[in-house]
């Protein structure tokens, strides 16, 4: 099996499930839909970007953006590449960074501000009844910038669940959390953040993707010098929510992203089967894994710093540094 490059005249900042998206040299924001044998690049209409092109992203029905406009302010659009469907500005939000998500209805966003010196992260709705975005669940604190600091992942219709450097101390500690934003806030506890029991106690989370239709979801990241992934368990328990601990391949992760700030472990977003698929930065390179009826399966990936993974057109695509790669899909999903 060989890796194929998508050849696009600018940089992938980011991709989700089907759809990527970025910057081109002059600026202008791109989307490429990765369902198609031969996917390409489309520049949209009147979007121009900071450097850091487009921060947030979600695809499927529709394909919502994050990014800070020409204006200098940060706004969400939905498009039809090379068409705007629609956009508004985040800054009633006070957001300093944001991410669309829930695929198919893109019913909420997370946005991270910047309050007393730190990082502050709430969900939001943003459904046509709440257009400047309705905080659903209390504040977290971040320990650092959400690019660095924070992995979400989430599912139509599902919460939504971060995991890093999250939680309600000054300085918060490796862990995750899950909140629904669709609950009532009057009769469910799911309308505010729930922390994740971790055991063994993880030294870092890097991931969260979805499996099995929604059914499963999993937060990856490493104890100590060796990847670990966490399905988390949908048991009636108030308080913490439960989880359990995968048996994983035996890896030992690069001195690159055990002493630095890469990603070590990064999860195929959303997956049909029961078992996660994932990216691993190992001491022989970067390794694709899959579960092959029980039998744990690898195979070399591009050399780089690993970002994100998504599965469309039956095929694995992987964005390494600001290039995605894409691979037939090995798990036959």
């Amino acid at each position: 099996m060989d890796w194929t490059r998508l050849d696009v005249d600018g940089r992938v900042t980011a991709l989700r499930g089907d759809v990527c998206a970025g910057i081109t040299a002059d600026g202008a924001a791109f989307v490429a839909l990765l369902t198609g044998p031969e996917p390409g690049a489309t520049v949209v209409d009147a979007v121009d970007l900071d450097s850091f092109g487009v921060i947030g992203l979600s695809g499927d029905d529709a394909t919502w953006l994050t990014g800070r406009g020409a204006d200098g302010q940060l706004h969400l659009w939905q498009v039809a590449a090379p068409h705007v469907l629609g956009e508004r500005s985040l800054e009633t939000t006070g957001a300093a960074w944001a991410a669309p998500v829930l695929d198919t209805r893109a019913t909420a966003m997370l946005v991270a501000t910047l309050a007393d010196g730190g990082w502050r992260l709430r969900a939001h709705a943003i459904s046509e009844g709440a257009r400047d975005g309705e905080p659903r669940g209390r504040a977290l604190r971040l320990g650092g910038p959400p690019d660095a600091a924070l992995a979400f992942g989430f599912h139509a219709g599902g919460p939504i669940t971060v995991a890093g450097l999250v939680g309600d101390a000054d300085d918060p500690p490796v862990a995750a959390w899950l909140v629904d934003p669709e609950a009532d806030a009057r009769t469910s506890d799911a309308a505010d953040w729930r922390r994740v029991h971790l055991s063994p106690a993880p030294s870092e989370l890097s991931s969260v993707g979805v499996g099995a239709g929604g059914r499963r979801t999993w937060v990856a990241g490493r104890h100590e010098r060796k990847p670990v992934v966490y399905e988390i368990l949908s048991l009636p328990f108030r308080g913490l929510v439960r989880s359990t601990t995968l048996t994983l391949p035996v890896l030992t992760l690069s001195d690159a992203v055990v002493d630095g700030p890469d990603r070590p472990v990064v999860l195929v977003d959303s997956t049909d089967g029961d078992h996660p698929v994932f990216l691993v930065a190992t001491v022989d390179g970067n390794r694709l894994c899959w579960n092959a009826e029980g039998t744990w399966k690898a195979h070399p990936v591009p050399d780089g710093r690993l970002r994100a993974a998504g599965l469309a057109g039956g095929r694995i695509h992987v964005l390494v540094d600001s290039v995605v790669w894409s691979l037939p899909d090995p798990t036959g999903g």
